[in-house]
């Protein structure tokens, strides 16, 4: 008998990616505009709410059933 919590392999990879890209594109952004930490703030806050719900969750939907059971 186990016990599962979280999310499956299959589960974590794609929102893997997800935080993998904001990061990347967040930072990339704050070495090439040189913003200062309130609108690194900001932006961060943008990028990451806006990409959750514009690029990750319609994504998210697409995929299998047996991908997102945890």
């Amino acid at each position: 008998m186990s016990i599962h919590r979280g999310l499956s392999l299959k589960a974590r990879v794609p929102l893997a990616v997800w935080a993998l890209g904001v990061i990347v594109t967040i930072l990339l952004t704050y070495e090439a505009l040189q913003l200062s930490e309130t609108e690194l703030v900001v932006f961060a806050t943008v990028v990451i709410f806006g990409s959750f719900y514009a690029v990750f969750l319609p994504l998210w939907r697409r995929l299998p059933e047996d991908w997102r059971r945890s």
